[in-house]
């Protein structure tokens, strides 16, 4: 595989949150985010989100603008969350005109990329869940989830749609919970070009392992955007990467290095009390180093391979001790 880094603008964000809702920093400007993006070695790529503000919406002035600091458009993200509008669903609503609205900005969002050359589009229904028993058509939900997205995903066969699973947050309980539920949810759409986007804290939040969710994905080439952060498996703050869970997120870069994936690795990371920049800066290292020490394990894949057919745990913790501490 090979490692490409990008972040997102947020990273370097106010922080609002229901007990402080003017956010725990002042904003900083355009121009301090992006220099701050270009001095970090490892980061080359910037998340796009669809509307573009504060970046040009102009495709030529943006790339023009990113080239300056020396990075590259990787993936676009349409924001179908932040507006009360999309209270019920963006996509399972059975608000006809609310879906409308939500496949025109994911086709816009489908034009931009090409004129970008991103590599893929998200597709977050965060707000497509419920909350209590007896307050959501659970047939209906999935029946028009299924037709918009699916309408979304055949307006260009050419560019990838990445599915993002999350169990709970915004709603309480969301209608693509987890991983299992996304490739059912990817294989009942039937496009090539509809697929997953494995964010790590989603995966943990919702109990699965990093590895084995990476490679049922992987099984069904499925596998279209990375979503690196952490958690103490009961909430998703967004944490920086393997500094919670460990063994998890080694073992998942073990497993990362089997595949063939070439696109993007995004730092989704909130440093709400510590200095933004550094706390971004450590997210990138973090990324690297974790890479470089699959890459020491991936060199002893014939030992260590070997040993999980025959489910020897106790001799692969012995041998990756020694090679790592």
């Amino acid at each position: 595989m090979e490692l490409k880094v990008d972040a997102h603008l947020w990273c370097l964000g106010t922080y609002a949150e229901r007990y402080v809702p003017g956010g725990y920093f002042d904003d900083m400007s355009l121009e301090e985010k992006l220099d701050a993006f270009s001095k970090i070695e490892g980061l080359s790529g910037l998340v796009i989100f669809y509307p573009t503000d504060p970046l040009p919406s102009d495709p030529d002035k943006l790339l023009k603008l990113l080239s300056n600091y020396g990075l590259k458009p990787s993936v676009m993200e349409p924001e179908v969350w932040s507006d009360r509008k999309w209270r019920d669903g963006a996509f399972s609503t059975n608000d006809a005109k609310i879906r409308k609205e939500a496949v025109k900005l994911l086709k816009e969002s489908i034009d931009m990329g090409k004129q970008l050359k991103t590599d893929s589009v998200l597709l977050w229904p965060a707000h497509d869940g419920f909350d209590y028993p007896f307050q959501s058509d659970y047939r209906d939900s999935w029946k028009y989830l299924v037709e918009t997205v699916r309408e979304i995903g055949e307006y260009d066969r050419t560019v990838k749609i990445a599915i993002e699973a999350k169990s709970k947050d915004p709603r309480q309980k969301q209608l693509i919970g987890d991983t299992g539920k996304a490739l059912s949810f990817i294989n009942e759409v039937g496009l090539e070009n509809v697929g997953c986007a494995l964010d790590l804290g989603h995966a943990l939040m919702a109990g699965e392992s990093l590895a084995e969710s990476l490679m049922l994905i992987d099984l069904h080439k499925k596998l279209f955007q990375i979503h690196l952060n952490d958690n103490y498996k009961d909430a998703d703050p967004d944490m920086v990467l393997g500094t919670v869970n460990f063994w998890e997120v080694l073992e998942f870069f073990y497993f990362l290095n089997k595949t063939n994936y070439n696109s993007w690795s995004t730092i989704d990371i909130i440093a709400s009390r510590d200095d933004r920049i550094k706390t971004l800066k450590l997210a990138v290292e973090m990324t690297w180093k974790y890479k470089e020490i699959a890459d020491k394990l991936s060199e002893k894949s014939a030992i260590i391979d070997a040993n999980m057919k025959s489910y020897s745990f106790a001799e692969n913790m012995s041998l990756i001790k020694d090679l790592i501490f």
